[in-house]
């Protein structure tokens, strides 16, 4: 029988990246996200996709997506959380409604989601939860609230690592630097003429140069089969030395 995943934000970038490879891989993909328009796309390149429309803030959402995995599957053996936006600014800058969209979406999301699918989880024999973090949990950066957030989904990654071991469910977080996906240019905080420059200035920071979505999915990938059924409550820097270039 073919794994069951669920990628939250899995029409653009990381998140695309990895419906791609899960398909290949030979999983049945349920994506999750909010832009009808790249949905559309998806439907177009991969009809296999059970593509989803909705906000991971809100558990109707959430709730309906899981009555859809049941009815269809009965369970779920891999969930990414995916899904994140980012306010660029600091405690001066940021708006309180900015800080707490993001809080929604890139924290309350991910418990919701956990919480949500946890039932579906538990009926597979190997199951996993994949928690999309970033460096910037540590280390500071353009955005303070996008820090917190990640810095709040480590911690939550090992608490739900600790508690859900009994039930064999693994959740693991990664914690990329920058990619070339473009996540900039969809939240919005520079246009497509601008990111290419971004991308050259930011890569003479990074010892490796600046990291693509498919660097990522493969350590994703590892993270999910059975070669790292060992591994739980672990966050994993991926950023072709960043965090250490200071």
């Amino acid at each position: 029988m073919k794994r069951i995943a669920l990628v939250t934000g899995g029409t653009s970038g990381l998140g695309l990246q990895l419906v791609r490879d899960l398909v290949s891989a030979n999983y049945k993909v349920y994506s999750l996200s909010r832009k009808e328009d790249a949905i559309n796309q998806l439907k177009k390149e991969l009809p296999e996709v059970v593509c989803l429309c909705g906000d991971v803030s809100d558990m109707s959402v959430l709730m309906n997506t899981f009555e859809t995995i049941e009815q269809n599957d009965g369970k779920l053996d891999v969930l990414i959380n995916n899904a994140g936006i980012i306010y660029p600014g600091g405690v001066e800058k940021l708006e309180a409604d900015e800080w707490n969209k993001m809080f929604a979406v890139n924290v309350n999301g991910i418990f919701y989601s956990v919480k949500t699918f946890l039932p579906l989880l538990k009926k597979s024999e190997n199951a996993n939860v994949i928690n999309v973090s970033s460096i910037s949990s540590q280390m500071t950066g353009s955005s303070i609230a996008y820090s917190a957030c990640k810095a709040a989904v480590d911690m939550m990654t090992k608490s739900m690592a600790k508690e859900l071991a009994s039930y064999r469910i693994r959740v693991n977080s990664v914690n990329p630097g920058i990619i070339s996906t473009g996540f900039q240019i969809h939240n919005e905080l520079m246009t497509e003429k601008e990111y290419p420059e971004f991308l050259n200035e930011i890569s003479k920071t990074y010892p490796l140069g600046i990291g693509e979505a498919k660097d990522v999915s493969n350590l994703i990938c590892f993270l999910i089969s059975e070669d790292a059924k060992w591994i739980t409550g672990s966050n994993y820097i991926i950023d072709g030395g960043r965090s250490i270039n200071i």
